[in-house]
Formats: C-alpha cells, sequence, structure tokens
C-alpha cells in the first residue's frame, strides 16, 4: 500500500513538474493551396519527397509534400517544434528553393538517393496553386 501512494505521488509530481515547457510554437502563416507534377525530360518521377526551402529560411517550419506514383505531389506545412506533428495543407507565400530526394534504392547494396536541387527559385504567391517541377530544366 505504500508503494502505491509514492507511485501515485510520484507520478502526480512529475505531471506537474513535467520535462520543461514547450517553447512558443509560431504561427501557421496564411497557407495557399499548392500542388503539382514532379517530371525529369517529360515523364513524371515515381515517388519521392519535395521539399520548399524558405527564401530567407523560416526554420520554424517545413514545407513538403510526398511525390505519387504519377509523379503528383501536395505541399503541406509542418511547425517543426511543435510535438503534436501538427501540420496543416498548403504552404505561406514567398520564394523556395526546391529539392527533390528520389525514393531510395536498397541501401544494403550501396544505392542511396541523390537528393536534386532545383537550380532556380519559385514563388508562391497565392495566385496559382499549380506547381510542376521539371527536374531536366537548367
Amino acid at each position: 500500500m505504500r508503494a502505491l501512494v509514492w507511485c501515485i505521488l510520484g507520478c502526480g509530481l512529475s505531471g506537474l513538474v513535467g520535462c520543461g515547457g514547450q517553447a512558443k510554437l509560431a504561427e501557421f502563416a496564411d497557407l495557399k493551396p499548392v500542388k503539382g507534377t514532379v517530371t525529369h525530360k517529360g515523364k513524371p518521377v515515381v515517388g519521392g519527397v519535395v521539399v520548399f526551402q524558405s527564401e530567407p529560411d523560416k526554420p520554424d517550419f517545413l514545407v513538403n509534400g510526398e511525390v505519387g506514383s504519377d509523379g503528383s505531389y501536395t505541399l503541406t506545412t509542418v511547425r517543426l517544434n511543435d510535438r503534436t506533428g501538427e501540420r496543416k495543407p498548403g504552404a505561406p507565400t514567398g520564394n523556395y528553393r526546391i529539392t527533390y530526394t528520389p525514393v531510395s534504392g536498397d541501401q544494403t547494396v550501396g544505392k542511396a538517393a541523390v537528393p536534386i536541387v532545383v537550380p532556380r527559385l519559385v514563388t508562391i504567391d497565392g495566385r496559382e496553386d499549380v506547381l510542376n517541377i521539371d527536374l531536366s530544366a537548367k
């Protein structure tokens, strides 16, 4: 019985003390819907991930989208310091550098996915929600 009392008391105190408070979360900006298709030499890529890195950098957020088997993607935004992992559809307006990472090969035989950085900045302005990415464009 005494052990049960100490256990309840310990759990209650640890709940009050916690492991430190969570930092104040950055507010989500007005997010604009963005979708598109990733192609290489005119053909849709199969799978992977696109990451949109804001210019200038906004380190509180990650803007990315999973690329489907037909090359299509839809962007979402997540706060990096949010323990709940809240993810919202769309992206904030601004300029972005895009990195596409293909699906990883068999890493046991040394085939690692090599990210491809799109050489030009793109702008999300909220007027057009379709942003196609051509990986073969220079």
